[in-house]
């Protein structure tokens, strides 16, 4: 596996330390190739049996192993000026498009499908950005004919989950699977038997250990842009590919060109 994304999606059991040479690994991964293990010890002020145990964790058989891995990983960017935010935008797409195609299980998709088709009610939610994210594809679901609604608001989700029941199948979309809400959302799903799919970063969390269906997509947090950052580029990724997918059956796709022409989009 590729150890950037073995790094994240094991990013919440890492220790203080771990978690500090986890975000400098993740967010500066071209320089760690000519990068000796004592230099990296000074830059996260940490210690190199830490990192030997770190790298351990993650998979790897030794630092050098770790480093040829990532340097095998890395997208080989075009090199940019100063001030050049084309190129700076265009790499972060590209980082963050190229990590989540490798998390994504393709026979996940599948089960995916069949389960949505399965139950007879959906609920997409999602907090404060990833709301934005649940909504999209709470309306996509709908034009193809789903009995689908979307939530962002704590109280709305939480009281929809109260009345669940075994026909129902909560979406949640959330990036560190953590959010209060959200999983509170789905605990009272959950008590009542409702079906769960999660879009999260990472392997155990909260969210996640709720889940009867995970798809993991790629953290913009750790591409290391300060100025530019699409919290929920992963997630509509990943929602574009699930779409797709969902088209390819000829009833979602006529369902969802009789909505297009309701609306005069053809």
């Amino acid at each position: 596996m590729n150890p950037l994304i073995a790094i994240q999606k094991n990013y919440l059991n890492f220790s203080k330390n771990e978690k500090v040479i986890a975000n400098y690994i993740l967010q500066n991964s071209p320089q760690i190739n000519n990068m000796k293990i004592t230099e990296l010890a000074r830059h996260t002020s940490t210690s190199i049996s830490t990192i030997t145990r770190f790298v351990k964790k993650i998979g790897c058989q030794s630092y050098s192993d770790m480093k040829v891995s990532i340097g095998h990983h890395l997208i080989n960017t075009v090199p940019k000026q100063k001030d050049d935010i084309l190129s700076e935008v265009f790499t972060f797409y590209q980082t963050v498009i190229k990590n989540t195609q490798q998390m994504i299980d393709q026979s996940l998709i599948k089960q995916f499908i069949a389960l949505l088709k399965k139950q007879e009610h959906i609920i997409v939610i999602g907090s404060s950005s990833s709301g934005v994210s649940a909504a999209t594809f709470g309306l996509r679901l709908m034009r193809m004919g789903f009995d689908a609604q979307s939530f962002s608001d704590p109280n709305w989700m939480e009281m929809r989950a109260s009345i669940a029941n075994s026909n129902d199948l909560f979406l949640a979309v959330s990036n560190s699977g953590t959010t209060d809400c959200i999983v509170k959302t789905l605990t009272l799903a959950q008590k009542h038997r409702a079906k769960i799919v999660s879009i999260t970063s990472y392997l155990e969390n909260p969210v996640a250990q709720l889940s009867d269906l995970i798809f993991h997509v790629y953290n913009p947090r750790f591409a290391n842009n300060e100025k530019f950052i699409n919290s929920q580029f992963s997630n509509m990724y990943l929602i574009d590919i699930l779409t797709s997918c969902l088209q390819e059956e000829t009833d979602l796709q006529k369902s969802m060109l009789t909505t297009r022409k309701a609306v005069g989009d053809i």
